[in-house]
């Protein structure tokens, strides 16, 4: 009998999820299926509830519901209770278990710890990446200077190291950044980067800088990094490694995270 898994967000059509989940679960032998499920916002309750009653028996989620899905989950992982957050939903017995794998799977794709890290952006995947840094990181924070910013910074306070910073001052810590890491949407769906060209020259020429977001191309932001000749990724490598966490938490099996990444660069990004 087929299990079935799958990705609850809206938009979620150019998700690459069920390229590498696919792959997973046939190198695996698990006889089971993920599929994509775009839910109206305002049906999240009714769809979800009625695709766990049909037996489905995992998910992710991704934006909006990384929060609003909270209410409709029996338990939470203590990560996602701090974080107010979840990516990933168990479901076993009929009961629906919510964690967070975004953080884990950003870091397992760092291979040396940072000493200094600049965050840019405040949401779910950015609060994950803060709570999962390693000890030893500084890690500063920064945010756009708009009418919720001490709300989020008081919201922030228990995750950070020092208090939330206004993204207007960012250039004097880019000088001794050792990992940059845009963790907003801002060029997902615009030619907008967060920083410029010309910031980047001022960071350490070893800096690594990581745009969560991917596309066909590079991001602006990785666009922009390289124009300053430092080396940039963009978020493909956190999706895979956040994906192969839920795998494990699903099937209790740990997936070839190269032979997903294969997967999805056979049928290209988009």
């Amino acid at each position: 009998m087929t299990d079935h898994y799958g990705l609850i967000g809206y938009p979620v059509q150019q998700s690459k999820s069920p390229v590498m989940q696919n792959e997973a679960f046939r190198l695996a032998n698990i006889d089971a299926d993920y599929q994509l499920f775009a839910i109206e916002p305002n049906q999240l309750g009714e769809k979800f509830n009625e695709l766990v009653a049909n037996g489905m028996r995992g998910f992710n989620v991704t934006m909006p519901f990384k929060q609003a899905i909270i209410p409709y989950l029996d338990e939470l992982s203590e990560l996602s209770k701090t974080l107010g957050v979840v990516n990933t939903v168990v479901v076993k017995d009929g009961r629906t278990f919510g964690d967070i794998t975004d953080g884990q799977g950003f870091w397992a794709t760092i291979k040396k710890t940072p000493n200094n890290v600049v965050v840019l952006g405040t949401g779910g995947a950015a609060q994950a990446i803060i709570a999962s840094a390693p000890s030893e990181s500084q890690v500063h924070v920064f945010n756009r200077m708009t009418p919720t910013f001490r709300e989020k910074e008081r919201t922030l306070a228990p995750l950070l190291q020092e208090a939330l910073h206004n993204i207007a001052y960012v250039d004097q810590f880019l000088l001794k950044a050792d990992l940059i890491i845009n963790a907003t949407n801002v060029g997902m769906q615009n030619n907008q980067s967060l920083l410029s060209p010309k910031q980047f020259a001022l960071t350490p020429n070893h800096v690594q800088v990581v745009d969560i977001i991917y596309k066909l191309n590079d991001t602006p932001f990785v666009a922009a990094a390289k124009k300053a000749n430092r080396q940039a990724t963009d978020g493909l490598a956190m999706l895979v490694g956040q994906g192969a966490l839920s795998f494990e938490k699903w099937t209790g099996i740990k997936p070839d995270q190269n032979a997903m990444m294969a997967a999805i660069l056979r049928e290209g990004r988009y």
